[in-house]
């Protein structure tokens, strides 16, 4: 990643400062959404722990393969040492998305869905959580985008390794979605942590093709949709 994205991942947010509303919920409700934010942070952390690597892999094999005079490279050694970390990597975030969705003990997305979504002071869970979905996304995303403008230069490997990044795309947007949408406050969260990269578009995006703006203005949320906003 870029040495701005490596820098702020260091960088915390002031939870004192991400008070939003007042927060109506009971000690019960406190405490399970705060054992739900540390459940999905471990397993968020978990797949960093694992994917990273293999982005890291992905973006060293083709900048060796692009270091190489243009005689010497062979699209198809490329292919051959790239393809199968993608692959591992989908896998990985396949079964974290699989992971996330029976994380949901007691049904939060039936009827109980606005309660869990109501303003309330930043928790350090729930700030754990924003940053460990900020490193899945800056990580598998930037090497996404990156390998791409880099296999401009490759042709006969675009081919080949291109549909298969997008196909990376589709778990990382799931994941991201099925999160914000068990722990809604999240979302500001993510959202200044991503603004301050320059990526709210990233995130906006990811809420659209999830479906969750719409799921947002049906229990009068909109508010969760301007991230990154103070």
């Amino acid at each position: 990643m870029t040495d701005q994205v490596q820098n702020f991942g260091q960088q915390h947010i002031d939870v004192d400062n991400d008070s939003v509303g007042t927060d109506d919920r009971s000690a019960t409700q406190k405490k399970q959404d705060a054992e739900l934010a540390e459940r999905l942070s471990s397993i968020i952390d978990g797949t960093n722990e694992r994917v990273i690597p293999l982005c890291k892999m992905i973006r060293k094999n083709i900048e060796q393969m692009e270091a190489k005079k243009e005689e010497d490279r062979d699209e198809v050694e490329l292919v051959k040492q790239v393809r199968p970390l993608i692959e591992q990597a989908e896998k990985i975030l396949n079964e974290t998305n699989g992971i996330i969705k029976g994380a949901d003990p007691d049904n939060r997305l039936s009827s109980k869905a606005q309660r869990n979504m109501q303003d309330h002071k930043a928790t350090p869970e729930e700030q754990r959580l924003a940053e460990a979905l900020k490193t899945l996304l800056t990580e598998v995303h930037g090497t996404i985008e990156w390998a791409k403008d880099k296999l401009e230069a490759f042709p006969k490997a675009k081919k080949e390794l291109g549909p298969l990044l997008d196909a990376l795309a589709q778990p990382l947007t799931q994941i991201v979605g099925g999160v914000l949408l068990l722990l809604a406050g999240v979302l500001n969260l993510v959202g200044r942590l991503l603004s301050g990269l320059g990526l709210d578009g990233l995130l906006k995006g990811i809420i659209s093709a999830t479906g969750l703006d719409k799921i947002y203005k049906g229990l009068g949320l909109s508010k969760w949709l301007n991230m990154g906003k103070k």
